[in-house]
């Protein structure tokens, strides 16, 4: 378990970051332009971005007849660009044969002009990658200007790929964001086709990897595009186009999924021309270079319009927003770091604002623990040893937070043999040392299935102590409310049977969701409600009301792991969740909205794992408000622990 006691003036805002960590811790309808999420507002300032929404979308070139003929469905596309209302439109295969209808004449005609909504960039040529932009966000930043660069064809004129691979290109433009000043470098391009002509999109993604990573000349990057490659799917299964781009030039896409490519993450429509095959293809994706940047809500428009897909492939969209947490990371020695049987906890022990990093391992000397000091910078000074409240049993259990009210989280420790069982309290010296201990003998058990969780249930700057055991007490939880009078001490037990719980494979959790400076109590189980979360807001005096069960972020699967903690900064909770491999390692975050968590989550790429062996702990550690991410693996790093300062201001 973590916890942490930020000063007393910030208590309501923070309330999150003294979550006991796992287990102790289209109906076609126009969305929102841009997809602005909860707490976003304050991370505009730090970051000058603000949330657009981009759209590509391969529209079929003029191949087909009768009620697939362009004509016939020209009016569709066109709809499903604008109930789509994104800022950003990138479009693929608007060809314009000649004695044939224009597709791009068309796409114009609909999209631009006085009384239409968007701005083009049309880079010409037979099958322009058009670019169109809302003329009420973006314009033309003429000092980037725009171009069209010709992508390599690595086939002899005789081969059959050849002319899968002729003519394809990257269109390019600088557009400026009216509303923030931003520019973006903004890219779209298709890839040669056919499963057998894999050796040209491996070149043309080496080739755009290397423009990507010079051209924009420092600028963030927007990608898009028909990459004609899946390599989760049946047809081009293991080739590594994508990955290659992503290296190269330092991209990372908005949507990852995990296993082979199904129908709900095809982008291509297999039934387009009649077809029963089951062989589903992504094939059709958005890139950002990262940095500051971030993406969310990415969404595949299925729509028909008469029993019929405006085009063989699917309008793909995502929002891009600014980051959660800063790209680089600080990297700090850590005591026997190395070793899996070492344990972190994050939490201000001296009062300044700045959660520090605690050390311990039982096996190690005499099981004392180590205090390094924030630096409130991300990074931590040397560590100290500290000679009380030692322990070399490794069913000790260590808790760090400020039950006394004077701003510097307190020691905590419990062992269910130990004296009773009960819980002994070490108060902080607030210089990064302990007190002489203060037993809690009416908490105490004895069961070695108690679970203890410290956390300001009651919102008056004090941490009170919760008590649960599944196999007592009909699973219900027991509240011993802090006196908050300057010393250790707590109330009787108020005893919450709602949400009682008796399963042991149940992950218990506290953390304000709401907003009101009182944690509430959120419980996950992979075998229960279908893998949801479930949030019990606090009542102020011990007891808890159910107050919602989300039901994005699910998971049935044991080794997922769930995180609580604020950290957009804007004083409530966000849901965090993370299982080595999903998602190719990436955590998903769903920003708290006060009276529920999103419905969608944020894609964070900083600091990604896929090994099991990696933790991740949350907590203000340069006390800038918004919980930082601190990254620790004893394989990695020589063991050092890597801090993702957030973004919050």
């Amino acid at each position: 378990m973590r916890c942490f006691r930020p000063r007393l003036a910030r208590a309501a805002a923070l309330l999150s970051v003294f979550t006991p960590l796992l287990a102790c811790g289209p109906d076609g309808s126009a969305p929102p332009s841009p997809d602005v999420l909860p707490g976003q507002a304050r991370a505009l300032a730090t970051t000058g971005h603000q949330a657009f929404r981009v759209m590509t979308y391969n529209v079929r070139g003029p191949l087909d007849t009768g009620v697939r003929a362009w004509p016939n469905r020209k009016a569709a596309v066109l709809q499903r660009i604008l109930a789509n209302n994104a800022d950003i439109v990138g479009v693929q295969e608007a060809q314009a044969p000649s004695g044939g209808p224009s597709i791009p004449a068309d796409l114009i005609a609909g999209l631009t002009g006085a009384d239409k909504p968007y701005g083009v960039y049309n880079p010409g040529g037979g099958s322009p990658k058009l670019l169109f932009f809302k003329k009420s966000r973006f314009e033309i930043a003429p000092e980037v200007g725009q171009g069209n660069e010709a992508l390599v064809n690595p086939y002899a004129s005789s081969d059959t790929c050849f002319s899968h691979a002729e003519g394809k290109k990257i269109a390019w433009v600088g557009l400026r964001d009216l509303a923030s000043g931003q520019v973006y470098f903004v890219a779209n391009t298709h890839f040669a086709y056919a499963a057998a002509c894999s050796l040209g999109r491996l070149r043309e993604a080496e080739q755009m990897a290397s423009f990507l990573a010079t051209k924009p000349g420092g600028l963030p990057v927007i990608a898009m595009g028909d990459f004609n490659s899946d390599a989760q799917g049946q047809s081009t299964p293991g080739e590594t186009t994508l990955t290659d781009l992503e290296s190269g030039a330092r991209l990372f896409r908005t949507a990852r999924f995990d296993g082979v490519t199904g129908a709900d993450d095809a982008t291509f429509n297999n039934a387009w021309n009649g077809s029963t095959s089951t062989k589903y293809q992504r094939l059709d994706y958005i890139f950002h270079n990262g940095g500051a940047l971030t993406s969310s809500a990415p969404a595949i428009d299925r729509t028909e319009s008469g029993g019929l897909t405006p085009s063989d492939h699917y309008p793909v969209l995502a929002t891009i927003r600014p980051s959660i947490f800063t790209a680089g990371s600080t990297l700090s020695p850590t005591p026997s770091g190395t070793s899996t049987r070492t344990q972190l906890f994050f939490a201000d022990v001296t009062g300044d604002g700045c959660a520090d990093r605690v050390t311990w391992n039982y096996a190690v000397g005499e099981g004392e623990t180590w205090v390094a000091k924030s630096k409130c910078d991300g990074g931590f000074a040397p560590a100290v040893k500290n000679t009380g409240a030692t322990s070399g049993v490794a069913t000790t259990r260590f808790f760090f937070a400020d039950v006394t009210g004077d701003g510097c989280a307190d020691k905590v420790l419990w062992r269910p043999n130990l004296g009773d069982g009960e819980v002994r309290i070490y108060p902080a010296k607030c210089d990064g040392t302990f007190g002489d201990r203060v037993a809690v003998t009416q908490a105490a058990s004895t069961s070695d299935a108690t679970r203890f969780f410290f956390a300001d249930i009651t919102g008056d700057g004090c941490a009170d102590l919760v008590r649960w055991n599944p196999t007592q007490k009909s699973g219900a939880f027991d509240a011993f409310v802090s006196k908050c009078n300057g010393t250790v001490s707590f109330g009787a037990a108020v005893t919450s049977t709602t949400g009682a719980n008796t399963s042991a494979g149940t992950r218990v959790s506290f953390a304000d969701v709401d907003g009101d400076g009182q944690a509430d109590r959120i419980l996950w189980n992979p075998a229960q409600e279908g893998g949801r979360t479930r949030v019990y807001r606090s009542t102020g005096a011990g007891a808890f009301a159910l107050f919602f069960l989300h039901e994005a972020g699910t998971s049935g699967v044991d080794t997922s792991r769930f995180y609580f903690a604020d950290v957009d900064g804007d004083g409530k909770a966000d849901k965090v969740f993370w299982r080595p491999g999903f998602r190719e390692g990436r955590m998903q975050i769903y920003p708290s909205t006060g009276a529920n968590f999103a419905g969608s989550p944020v894609m964070d790429n900083t600091g990604f794992s896929n090994s099991e062996n990696t933790d991740f702990f949350f907590a203000d550690i340069d006390g800038r408000d918004g919980a930082d991410k601190v990254y620790w693996n004893p394989g990695n790093y020589d063991g050092d622990t890597k801090v993702f300062r957030a973004l919050a201001p």
